[in-house]
C-alpha cells in the first residue's frame, strides 16, 4: 500500500503479516490483541480499527483540537482509507475473546465497535474523524482515568464511589458539583484545594466527580509531588484532546526546602504561555498553607520575613477556591453511620450508636472514614 496519512500503521508487524499473507505473524498478533483488549468477533477488522483510532497523524491531531479538515486533506484521507478497506478490512478471522474484563472507557469501546462495523470505506473515515473529536485518539481515548509518574498509565479500575456515598458534607459536594460541571461544559473554572481533618471525604470527592462527569468528557490524572515539574509539558499534552482533564494531587504538603511548590505556581500561574481551557488542578492537603511553616520562620534568619511569609502563602492563594473539610462532632458521625447503615436496609439504634461510638473511640476517632470502616465492620459480622 502507498499510504499518504496513515502511513504509520503500514509498520504493524501483524499488518505487514496481513498483506504479506504471513498467517503465524497474523495469528500470534490477533490471539494476544482479542485476549488483551479485544471487543469483538472480528478479530482482523477490530485490530486495524484499534490501529487507525490510536494512529497519531495530522489528520487526528486537526480532529481532535476540534480544528477544520480541509477538503484536500480529507481526499487523501479518503484514498488512504479505501486502500485499508479493501485490503484489510476484506480479512476475515473469527475470534472470540475470552470476555475478561479490559478496563477501558466505555464509550472508546462502543466507538471501536462501530468502527469495526463500517459498512464502506467512507462510513469508516466518517466513523474515524467523529472518534477522533470526541475521544482523541491514542491512550487518552482509552481511559477515563490515569495515572502519572514520569509516563501516563490508564487505570482500568477505578473507585466507584459516587456523591451519594458521601454524607455530611453538603456545602462541599455542591460547590465541587458546580466548578467541575461548569468546567466540563467549557465555561470558566477554578482550580481547587481541598483541606481539612483526615478522613472526611477530600480525596473520595475528587474521585466522584469523575463518576458523575466522566460521560461528559471529564478525565482525571493521579500524579504524585516529584512529578509537578511536568504538569506544563503534560497540560500541552492535553490541549491537544477534546476532553477534560483534572490533575490530582493528593495529600499534597511541602517541607520549606523542596521547590515542587514553586514548580506548582508556575504551572498553575506564572507562564508566559496562557494554561490550557481543558486542564485544572484539584488538589487536597491536610494543611491549609501547603508549605509547612515552623516558627523560627518568623523569628530569624531571613531579613525580610514578610517576604517569606507572602512566599510560603502565594501557593494556596493561587487556588481559586478552597474547600474546608472538618472532622463531624458526635451527633453528626452517628448521622453518617445511620445513613451508611441504610444502604444495607438496617435501621440505626442505640445499641449500633454505643458500638459505633466505641469504634470511633478505639480506632482514629470522628470521621467518614472512621463511619465507614465501623458500618463494614458492622456488616460483616
Amino acid at each position: 500500500m502507498e499510504l499518504f496519512i496513515f502511513n504509520k500503521i503500514e509498520d504493524d508487524p501483524c499488518i505487514c503479516g496481513i498483506l504479506e499473507k504471513d498467517n503465524v505473524t497474523v495469528l500470534r498478533s490477533i490471539i494476544e490483541f482479542s485476549e488483551t483488549e479485544g471487543v469483538t468477533e472480528s478479530a482482523i477488522k477490530e485490530y486495524v480499527a484499534v490501529r487507525l483510532a490510536c494512529d497519531d497523524n495530522i489528520l487526528s491531531r486537526l480532529a481532535q483540537a476540534g480544528k477544520n479538515i480541509g477538503d484536500d486533506l480529507y481526499r487523501l484521507a479518503m484514498f488512504d482509507i479505501e486502500q485499508i478497506y479493501k485490503k484489510l478490512f476484506s480479512t476475515q478471522i473469527k475470534y472470540v475473546p475470552s470476555g475478561n474484563e479490559i478496563g477501558f472507557y466505555d464509550g472508546y469501546v462502543h466507538s471501536i465497535r462501530k468502527i469495526t462495523s463500517a459498512a464502506s470505506a467512507k462510513n469508516l473515515l466518517d466513523l474515524l474523524i467523529k472518534h477522533y473529536r470526541t475521544l482523541g485518539s491514542g491512550i487518552l481515548s482509552k481511559y477515563a482515568a490515569f495515572k502519572y509518574d514520569g509516563e501516563l498509565v490508564g487505570v482500568s479500575e477505578t473507585d466507584t464511589i459516587t456523591f451519594d456515598d458521601l454524607v455530611g458534607i453538603e456545602y462541599q459536594k455542591q460547590v465541587l458539583i458546580d466548578n467541575t460541571s461548569a468546567f466540563v461544559d467549557g465555561k470558566m473554572a477554578n482550580n481547587v484545594l481541598l483541606f481539612g481533618d483526615r478522613g472526611t471525604g477530600k480525596s473520595s470527592s475528587v474521585k466522584a466527580l469523575l463518576n458523575m462527569f466522566s460521560d461528559k468528557g471529564l478525565r482525571l490524572v493521579e500524579m504524585p509531588k516529584h512529578c509537578i515539574k511536568d504538569i506544563p509539558e503534560l497540560s500541552k499534552k492535553f490541549a491537544q484532546s477534546p476532553n477534560k482533564y483534572i490533575i490530582f494531587l493528593d495529600d499534597l504538603t511541602f517541607e520549606s526546602h523542596e521547590t515542587e511548590y514553586r514548580a506548582l505556581k508556575v504551572a498553575m500561574e506564572g507562564q508566559l504561555q496562557a494554561n490550557p481551557t481543558n486542564v485544572l488542578i484539584y488538589a487536597t492537603s491536610n494543611r491549609r498553607h501547603l508549605i509547612r511553616e515552623n516558627w523560627a520562620d518568623r523569628q530569624g534568619g531571613e531579613v525580610h520575613v514578610n517576604d517569606q511569609m507572602q512566599e510560603t502563602l502565594s501557593l494556596s492563594e493561587r487556588f481559586g477556591i478552597s474547600l474546608v473539610f472538618s472532622a463531624p462532632n458526635q451527633k453528626e458521625y452517628l448521622h453518617i453511620v445511620s445513613e451508611m447503615l441504610k444502604r444495607y436496609g438496617i435501621e440505626m439504634n442505640a445499641d449500633i450508636e454505643k458500638k459505633a461510638v466505641v469504634w470511633q473511640m478505639n480506632y482514629g476517632g470522628r470521621s467518614a472514614r472512621c463511619a465507614k470502616q465501623f458500618v463494614t465492620s458492622y456488616i460483616s459480622k
